[in-house]
């Protein structure tokens, strides 16, 4: 009886150190807004274009995300690439997204189950300190949907390590 709890003691143990080892260092992905797999964490020293981020999921849009089902409630971060920084340009036409002329992507009236989508895409240009995310999925919920994020947002950057 005694190894018995030894050896469940031992496992769970373990599960915790990889558990928290793991979160500390890897984000895993299983949604198609960006490409799934491993991605190992690395701490922010610049921000740029072609990044790709782990940030927490903006209030704002929180509550969509989990009423409709685009994320378990137990998913608390988003995963998106850095597309636009300070400076650069954003255009909506006709509900084609553009940064600095260059088209970027629809962006659309409903999901693909029909419901209507809000839009927080502003014209302008970017301020200090913001940044523009998009996935790289077709139906990838990101900036078009809640507009620019502050730098501060973003916990992590990553490296993805193994693609399934």
């Amino acid at each position: 009886m005694r190894r018995k709890i030894g050896i469940i003691a031992t496992s769970l143990l373990l599960y915790l150190f990889v558990k928290e080892i793991s979160s500390r260092y890897f984000v895993l992905n299983l949604s198609p807004s960006m490409e799934k797999g491993i991605y190992l964490l690395k701490e922010i020293d610049e921000l740029k274009k072609g990044d790709v981020v782990v940030l927490n999921i903006p209030l704002n849009i929180e509550e969509i995300l989990y009423s409709r089902g685009y994320l378990p409630k137990n998913i608390k971060t988003l995963l998106k690439e850095v597309v636009a920084v300070e400076g650069d340009s954003i255009k909506v036409d006709y509900n084609k997204l553009y940064i600095n002329g260059e088209f970027k992507g629809v962006i659309a009236e409903v999901d693909p189950k029909g419901r209507e989508l809000v839009s927080f895409v502003k014209d302008g240009v970017l301020k200090s300190g913001e940044v523009f995310l998009l996935g790289r999925g077709k139906n990838s919920f990101d900036s078009r949907y809640f507009g620019a994020v502050e730098k501060s947002e973003i916990l992590k950057k990553t490296i993805l390590i193994k693609e399934f």
